[in-house]
């Protein structure tokens, strides 16, 4: 299961912050030195460049720095991000930008550096500006054209250093009785190509020539490219034989065909007579030719050979006869081999069946040399109590499934049976079919009871018990499940001895004791069944625990605020990084500030109910639990070239594309998991990537280091991916796609992903054959405006890929967006109207370059009365250990993205068969 507390898409900007005891007295004069990572550049018109700009604070001087460029000519201007340097923001980019109107040349731009009380600083960037321009060509090859003929040529424009201008085209030097013309002529802007057309007369010259083209723009130099024309006599009328196979192999009794292709050539069109030759032919061997003579450019060779046909290989000659041309001739081997014969083959060739069982293989049977009629199948050396039968017998044609019933009392041993096919003629064959009496295994079910209150998690623990050797899978469902309580096992297919069932119980669940009833199911066990005794308890207030197992997201700061209003405690984390306190009723707020992966802060806030509380703090470890990882190696084949292999394993991935076989997966957790992995192929016209075959190997765990054994996309682990129509409705004129991924049922390994397509095509999944229980196919559907500031998605999950219709909600009305205060730091508030298909939870990211806050409350929170959610950043000044520069920053560009969700126990989503939920995002932008 997986927590959303933010926009699907919403986009975290963050920045650098740093604390401490205070600045060290300046022992000096303050000043301030400026740096340029480039101290020159060259831009073409229409284009820009950039270059990064120091700042040293010299001696303690802290005040702002304002930067400027100078010297800059018409159609060159300057840009500063940030335009100001405070604080400890040191670097700001100079984006340089020259107009399509600007004048190529050189020119001197200077960088000054401005501060109150100290010394301008500047840098000096030389820069250049080419001449626009073109080239022109016309391909390398010599152009060949037989008189009386039409040929073309590529023709390519290259623009350099921002030319825009058509450009006209001419060809010089054109032999008589020949004409050129250009397609498209000239070639607008923005288009480099064109086709040249050459049209050779009857009377033209047979010569080399060569054809100059000149390539004219206004304001440019001409530029020219050649190539050679070689005009050549008209075509001589001819043809030529082939056969398709040139090697035929026929049983004696049978007959065998070749395709001979008449490739004509110069104009020839007439019939052609064929006859077949040998030296000599063998007896018995005979061919024919439909049709006779040939009238179009292939004909069909049927060779007939008896039973008096002696086997062996001959060598015939095809002969090709018309009028006013030389004859023809190609060569057929024809091999025939001798009559009679039967090849039985079992798959599988052995089976291992229980006391009291049923086991079926399946009978290929290969006829040779021609033999027909039925065949009889007779089975020999059953123990007392074991019977065979075979479906159907006798057999007509090439296949049989034979089924082996095992008594209870047969004792437990290897028994070879020995598998008959008798044909007409006393033609036989034979297999052995090795079958293993076992002892009946099976397994027992037990769980552990579990209490929860009202809007929060609980999970209790399965236990399978193998008995006489079972080692298959354990398929776990659970039934008689109260209302408004979601379940999902992990993992729902056992390979071990455990899985945890996990209970989310909503807010609206009612109190009281339930029995939930867990059934498993596995391959070659009687199903088993247990129950859970599930308590469900009224909300109330109580201890709260927010533990974080990863050390990179332990919150610089965190405090709680007891109720919906009041003031907030700073709580200090334990040993172990668990931040605890307690709440007196059944609301309450937390709020935290993290670091983010290079550097800023992220600022969280959750407005929730204390049972949601509790439940976020136990759920952080569970989808962030700083998971050791490894390096796996491993070699994929079945890959062509073009084609790719892609390896997901325990949240790592690896990727390999043929001919080479080797792929390396990195970040994979340290712990049993899958493997998942996916072949596409790279078509260069058109261009697209297309996904034809997965592979899925369950439980595994590569050491460290370790080579996996080859996954081979030709091998029995993998199979074609399956497709399926998932129509969306109700997007309107938004644009609309969707994305599909799969995950197992291993613990949230990692998704394969699937192509992602358009509003009602076809999407790609792993078929039902090779999914369990836990399996997921996760289809998310996202339909956006055209500039994408209102986005809503839809979210399904189906273990099985079918046709299906996911329908998206209503557009999210536009949230009152407003700042609150703009110091000590600024703080805007989002106030929407809870809507029908959105009821569960509401957040808003409020995003700016430097740092960012998260604010999500659920509808318990707030009340089920409420008609409006109050999402508003809170003043955390008179609150121990926080810092200002953790809030937003008054005067600057603030993106916030405001999201409602629906069809979700509380704040979590349940990951389970059938489950959807839909969402709604509003972007806005206010400068407080």
């Amino acid at each position: 299961m997986r927590r959303l507390f933010t926009s699907v898409a919403a986009v975290v900007l963050v920045a650098a912050c740093s604390g401490g005891d205070g600045p060290t007295p300046p022992t000096g004069t303050p000043g301030i030195t400026l740096a340029a990572s480039a101290s020159s550049g060259t831009v073409a018109l229409g284009a820009s460049s950039t270059t990064t700009l120091t700042l040293t604070r010299v001696d303690g001087y802290s005040g702002a720095v304002a930067l400027t460029a100078e010297g800059a000519p018409t159609g060159v201007t300057v840009s500063f991000a940030p335009p100001s340097l405070t604080g400890t923001t040191l670097a700001s980019t100079a984006t340089i930008s020259v107009a399509s109107n600007a004048t190529a040349g050189l020119a001197s731009l200077t960088f000054r550096a401005t501060g109150t009380g100290v010394t301008d600083k500047t840098v000096v960037y030389a820069l250049t500006i080419p001449t626009p321009g073109i080239t022109v060509s016309a391909g390398t090859a010599t152009v060949t054209a037989a008189q009386g003929t039409t040929v073309t040529a590529p023709i390519t424009i290259t623009r350099t250093n921002g030319a825009t201008a058509a450009v006209t085209l001419t060809a010089e030097g054109l032999p008589s009785n020949v004409t050129a013309s250009f397609s498209p002529n000239p070639i607008p802007s923005g288009s480099t190509t064109s086709t040249l057309t050459l049209v050779v007369g009857p009377g033209a010259t047979v010569a080399l020539s060569t054809i100059t083209v000149r390539a004219a723009a206004t304001g440019l130099t001409d530029q020219t490219a050649t190539f050679p024309l070689s005009i050549t006599s008209a075509a001589v009328p001819a043809y030529t034989l082939s056969p398709t196979p040139a090697a035929v192999s026929i049983v004696a009794g049978q007959s065998g065909q070749s395709i001979l292709t008449i490739a004509k050539s110069g104009g020839f069109a007439g019939n052609v007579a064929l006859a077949l030759e040998g030296a000599p032919i063998p007896t018995g061997l005979t061919g024919t030719f439909a049709p006779n003579p040939a009238t179009g450019t292939t004909a069909t060779l049927t060779l007939n050979a008896t039973l008096a046909t002696a086997p062996g290989t001959y060598n015939l000659t095809v002969r090709g006869t018309t009028a006013g041309l030389t004859d023809r001739t190609t060569t057929v081997s024809v091999t025939v081999t001798a009559v009679a014969g039967i090849t039985v083959t079992l798959a599988p060739p052995a089976l291992s069946i229980a006391q009291g069982a049923t086991a079926q293989t399946a009978i290929t049977l290969a006829r040779l040399g021609g033999l027909t009629g039925d065949l009889q199948m007779t089975a020999t050396g059953m123990p007392t109590g074991l019977t065979v039968g075979f479906a159907p017998t006798p057999v007509t044609g090439s296949a049989s499934t034979l089924t082996v019933t095992v008594g209870a009392a047969v004792p437990a041993a290897v028994y070879p049976i020995v598998v008959t096919a008798t044909g007409a003629g006393a033609v036989v064959g034979t297999a052995t079919l090795t079958v293993t009496v076992t002892i009946p295994s099976g397994f027992t079910l037990s769980a552990t009871g579990v209490s929860i209150a009202q809007g929060a998690l609980g999970t209790s623990t399965v236990t399978v018990t193998r008995i006489g050797g079972f080692a298959n899978n354990v398929d776990l469902i659970s039934s008689n499940v109260p209302a408004n309580v979601a379940v999902a096992f992990v993992p729902a297919s056992v390979a071990g001895t455990t899985s945890t069932l996990t209970f989310t119980v909503g807010a609206a669940a009612v109190p009281g004791a339930y029995t939930v009833m867990i059934n498993g199911t596995g391959t070659g066990a009687a199903n088993q069944s247990t129950t859970v005794a599930l308590t469900i308890t009224t909300a109330s207030g109580g201890t709260v625990g927010f533990r974080f197992c990863d050390a990179a997201r332990v919150p610089l700061w965190l405090a709680f605020r007891n109720g919906t209003s009041g003031a907030w405690t700073r709580v200090t984390p334990s040993a172990d990084n668990t931040f605890s306190f307690n709440l007196t009723g059944n609301t309450g707020a937390v709020a935290f500030v993290q670091n983010q992966n290079g550097g800023g802060t992220q600022g969280t806030v959750y407005l929730s109910t204390a049972a949601e509380l509790a439940s976020i703090g136990t759920n952080e470890c569970v989808t962030n639990a700083g998971v050791v990882t490894k390096m796996v190696n491993g070699t994929i084949s079945g890959l062509s070239a073009m084609q790719t292999g892609y390896v997901l394993m325990g949240g790592g991935n690896g990727n390999v594309t043929g001919p080479a076989t080797a792929f390396q997966a990195n970040g994979v957790a340290n712990r049993m998991t899958d493997l998942l992995a996916f072949r596409t192929t790279t078509v260069i016209a058109p261009a697209s990537i297309l996904a034809d075959r997965g592979a899925l190997r369950r439980n595994v765990n590569y050491a460290a280091g370790s080579t996996a054994p080859d996954l081979s996309f030709t091998g029995a682990e993998s199979f074609p991916l399956s497709t399926a129509t998932v129509t969306l409705a109700n997007f309107g004129a938004d644009n609309a796609s969707l994305l599909t991924t799969f995950s197992t049922s291993n613990g949230e390994v990692g998704s394969l992903i699937l192509p992602q397509v358009s509003a009602g095509s076809g999407t790609l999944g792993v078929p039902s054959t090779h999914t369990v229980p836990g399996d997921f196919h996760r289809f998310i559907a996202t339909a956006s405006t055209g500039d994408f500031l209102s986005f809503r998605s839809v979210f399904q999950f189906n273990r099985d890929l079918a046709n299906r219709t996911l329908t998206f909600g209503a557009p999210l009305n536009l949230p009152t967006l407003t700042t609150v205060a703009t110091a000590p730091y600024a703080r805007l508030k989002v106030v929407g109207t809870w809507q029908a298909e959105y009821g569960e939870a509401a957040g808003t990211l409020m995003s700016q370059s430097s740092r960012s806050w998260t604010i999500t409350g659920s509808r318990g929170y707030f009340g089920a009365a409420s008609a409006q959610f109050d999402l508003e950043l809170p003043d955390f000044t008179g609150t121990s250990g926080f810092l200002n520069v953790w809030g937003l920053t008054a005067g600057t560009v603030t993106q916030v993205t405001t999201t409602v969700y629906g069809a979700i126990v509380g704040t979590v989503l349940v990951v389970a068969e059938g489950n959807s939920f839909k969402t709604a995002s509003r972007v806005q932008t206010i400068t407080p």
